[in-house]
């Protein structure tokens, strides 16, 4: 939406957040759009290293306020009742963890 007011930008302030405000002239409301919008050089963008990092590196987009990156958001598995878990359950549990690991450090 063209003209849309923004959100701002939430950065780490000590044990919360603060939000940084800056103008801004398009809003968008899917990553898809969002990440185009960047690669066109419609402007900045606050994205997950996840979901950029492979236009961070092939240099497609560079990553211009480090300090405002956010904390990484803790990961958790939950099951009802922790000691009766099947192995089927573990093995699950042990192979997510292998999976997501890489992504959340």
């Amino acid at each position: 939406m063209l003209g849309a007011r923004p959100y701002g930008w939430e950065y780490p302030d000590g044990d919360s957040y603060a939000t940084l405000q800056l103008p801004g002239a398009l809003h968008v409301n899917s990553a898809q759009t969002y990440e185009a919008a960047a690669l066109a050089g419609l402007g900045l963008i606050q994205a997950p290293l996840l979901g950029i990092g492979r236009y961070l590196e092939s240099g497609a987009l560079v990553e211009i306020i480090p300090d405002c990156r956010r904390r990484a958001l803790a990961v958790s598995l939950v099951v009802a009742h922790r000691s009766n878990l099947s192995r089927r359950v573990r093995a699950f549990m042990k192979w997510i963890e292998g999976v997501l690991t890489p992504y959340l450090e």
